[in-house]
């Protein structure tokens, strides 16, 4: 069948350059994680892993048993988050050296990140473990947990011993952290919990920068806040998009590539170019006009005007197709449910003319921070 009409359109020609722009703009997943958590028994660090992954009390229980491989030495764990994603909590390398199993010999080739965490006052000894440490690791985060030992007495103090600390270890910076509250026999009411954002923040800035994030950020509890950047992201991409020759290709691969994103957020699972792109059809359904015209329009010189009004369009509808998309998966349904995608996307495209219509910009660029707005636009489907 030939595939080129009478206006030289090509689809095959059109969809292989869509695939192409997809594999630049989808995350590998083919990558490995692997995050060593050291410290002193007894240091709180398994508290902090909980922390990082935004658990709750409840959640901290399940931790040590969904994928943790139990009965190697007394002070290792290793905790197995997926097939691809190690995380190893243990006083020093030198105990995951006497373990010696092809977990840990692999894990040792090559680590992420290292944790290193210090209680208390400082300590010189603790420099050789760091030092140790930073030979196997491409960035190192030091932990000073447990600051609520500090809370009774003047604030000067817990300076005085985060400043000693930096001096003994020869760091310049380190994260004071309280994570108290795991234990689920503790009898305090809520959970204590001081400096993690920062921390994670900091770490997840990293691994974004390896196309590592989405390995660990999958694995957390709350995921809304990472669905939000990944929204974000597009957005921003789109709008800049929109103003290229050819912005259809663009525009496309990179809605189908935060589809890819989210699916592997909630599921866990790579959703493949072809499944990715082959949900786009369904919402386009739906929007007819719009679309047609940032076909059309991606064919056109750049012209003003009409380039402001196709990204405006590329942003409103990519960002009523992706919280669609976002709602779905957050709520366990499937996005192959052809009927739902579109009664879901219906009610956001509706949401998203009535926001940029409060907004009242006429050009899409004088909109405010998009991380804000998108947690604002989903939190009222």
């Amino acid at each position: 069948m030939d595939n080129s009409d009478t206006t030289g359109f090509d689809e095959k020609s059109f969809f292989d350059r869509v695939a192409a722009q997809f594999i630049e703009r989808a995350p590998d997943l083919s990558k490995s994680l692997n995050i060593a958590i050291i410290g002193k028994v007894s240091s709180g660090k398994s508290s902090l892993i909980n922390a990082l992954l935004k658990r709750s009390r409840r959640q901290a229980l399940e931790l040590a048993k969904v994928g943790a491989i139990s009965g190697i030495t007394k002070n290792l764990t290793i905790l197995k988050l997926d097939d691809k994603v190690y995380l190893i909590d243990s006083p020093g390398l030198d105990d995951v050296r006497a373990e010696n199993s092809e977990i840990t010999k692999k894990f040792l080739k090559h680590i992420d990140i290292g944790i290193f965490v210090v209680t208390g006052s400082s300590d010189a000894s603790q420099k050789k473990n760091l030092d140790d440490l930073r030979q196997h690791c491409d960035s190192i985060f030091i932990v000073l947990n447990k600051i609520d030992e500090w809370d009774d007495l003047d604030p000067k103090v817990l300076n005085d011993i985060i400043d000693q600390w930096k001096n003994d270890l020869k760091i310049d910076k380190i994260y004071p952290t309280c994570t108290k509250g795991y234990d689920p026999k503790s009898r305090i009411p809520k959970m204590d919990i001081r400096g993690v954002y920062q921390l994670r923040s900091d770490i997840e800035e990293f691994l974004e920068k390896k196309g590592k994030d989405l390995l660990l950020v999958r694995h957390m509890t709350e995921k809304q806040s990472y669905a939000v950047k990944i929204i974000a992201t597009a957005l921003v991409a789109v709008g800049g998009e929109a103003f290229i020759p050819g912005s259809a290709v663009y525009i496309t691969a990179t809605q189908g590539a935060a589809i890819a994103s989210l699916y592997y957020l909630y599921t866990g699972k790579i959703l493949s170019p072809h499944a990715a792109l082959g949900i786009l059809p369904t919402f386009l359904a739906e929007s007819t006009g719009s679309s047609l015209f940032l076909f059309a329009k991606s064919f056109l010189p750049p012209t003003g005007i009409l380039d402001i009004a196709a990204s405006s369009i590329a942003i409103t509808i990519t960002l009523a197709l992706l919280a669609t998309v976002n709602h779905i998966l957050s709520s366990g349904a499937s996005i192959e449910e052809e009927e739902l995608l579109r009664s879901k996307f219906r009610t956001y495209r509706t949401q998203t003319e009535e926001t940029f219509r409060e907004l009242g910009c006429t050009d899409i660029r004088d909109l405010p921070e998009w991380s804000a707005l998108v947690a604002k636009f989903l939190k009222n489907p």
